[in-house]
């Protein structure tokens, strides 16, 4: 006899549904292939047996059968009470083999912005309108492979809608090929699926060179903007980068950031974000929590250090403080600008000088939504590092 329970929800229109769950399925972490039938309360014999039901051999687990989609989901909650969430033994914070930029959780903005998108999954009509909401998101710069524990990253998300859809194997196929080519990664409960592992393995061989090579474009950026140490790690998402370097580096950021993006570069145990904008600006957004960098600017009169840091009390601002009062006071006499190509949460550094702090808004700005990982800077504030341009180098306190 199957261990079973019947779990009840509702939608947004009223309607009340109930899952059957396989418990013992469930306590071997196969979250998909527990739901073993789903239906409206009021059609007491409408339970849908994803094992006497389904048809193709490519279609069997993880997923659930076709008869799942029509009138059956919650799009409040969208595919998770189909498909269930993340495996628990398999998210990311927990994965020693998960890839460092994946571990930083989406900030509650970017969390909002993902929700977004993902609806608009569930709720596309056809392969084309999936393939505008890919583009959407990848134009907006938000990460494919973000995601909170238990959550399907944006990328997982389509996967799903792939198959809740129905579309064939050559629309599934293009539609995947646009993910990885810009840095998608599947959970591997995915990727057993049969059509979806057969797409992805045809999709390898194309796919990986491309991103190698950008990757190798990167390396040698990051390479020749080191100083001193050395560079460890490089991945990426979208237009997000991930950039890690020794804790004894000293680096010139300017060569790191060649294309428009977020960058997070990290020395030591500290990270900071830093935004390449138009025109060459670097906008530094955020930075790790509890952590303090030494942003060094070269002047007419000598270099200048700034120094940023956290306010514990207010969890969304950055501290900066000029170390050398007396320097800062003469330039401001003579008037020359410093730090002219960079920006502190969107605000020149004079003003930032002037108001003691920036507004963080980077990756790490909403303390509810965020786990802090280990990070290190190339600035000059965090062991020596420098940023280009204007040749900002940051070192650790």
């Amino acid at each position: 006899m199957v261990n079973k329970i019947i779990v009840p929800f509702d939608d947004q229109e009223g309607g009340v549904y109930e899952l059957n769950v396989d418990l013992d399925r469930l306590s071997k972490g196969e979250m998909l292939n527990a739901i073993i039938g789903i239906g409206r309360t009021k059609e007491q014999s409408t339970f849908v047996s994803k094992i006497n039901k389904a048809k193709k051999p490519e279609e069997i687990a993880p997923f659930p059968g076709r008869e799942v989609r029509e009138n059956q989901i919650n799009y409040g909650k969208g595919f998770d009470y189909v498909y269930g969430t993340k495996p628990v033994s398999d998210q990311e914070d927990k994965n020693p083999f998960a890839s460092a930029l994946k571990k930083i959780k989406p900030s509650e903005g970017e969390s909002e912005t993902l929700s977004w998108f993902k609806s608009e999954v569930v709720e596309a009509k056809n392969v084309n309108e999936l393939h505008k909401v890919i583009d959407k998101v990848l134009a907006s710069g938000g990460r494919l492979n973000a995601c909170n524990d238990g959550e399907w990253s944006f990328a997982e998300y389509v996967i799903l809608g792939t198959h809740f859809h129905k579309f064939d194997k050559a629309d599934r196929k293009k539609l995947i090929r646009k993910l990885m080519l810009n840095g998608a990664e599947f959970h591997d409960t995915l990727l057993e699926n049969k059509l979806i592992g057969e797409i992805y393995n045809e999709l390898q061989p194309e796919v990986q060179p491309q991103i190698d090579e950008r990757l190798e474009e990167l390396e040698k950026a990051g390479e020749s903007a080191v100083q001193e140490g050395e560079l460890i790690d490089i991945e990426i998402d979208n237009t997000t980068s991930y950039i890690e370097f020794s804790g004894d580096s000293k680096v010139e950021v300017a060569k790191i950031l060649r294309e428009l993006g977020s960058n997070i570069l990290k020395i030591g145990n500290d990270a900071v974000e830093v935004k390449s904008e138009k025109g060459g600006i670097r906008n530094y957004t955020d930075m790790s929590d509890g952590r303090s960098i030494i942003l060094e600017f070269p002047t007419s009169v000598g270099k200048l250090n700034i120094i940023l840091y956290h306010d514990v009390e207010k969890y969304d601002q950055v501290q900066v403080r000029v170390e050398n009062k007396e320097m800062w006071a003469e330039l401001q006499k003579i008037g020359e600008e410093v730090g002219k190509n960079c920006l502190f949460g969107g605000v020149k550094l004079k003003e930032a000088v002037e108001r003691g702090s920036f507004t963080r808004c980077g990756i790490w700005s909403e303390k509810h939504a965020i786990k802090e990982i280990s990070n290190d800077e190339v600035l000059s504030s965090w062991v020596n590092r420098v940023c280009g341009g204007s040749k900002e180098t940051f070192r650790e306190l």
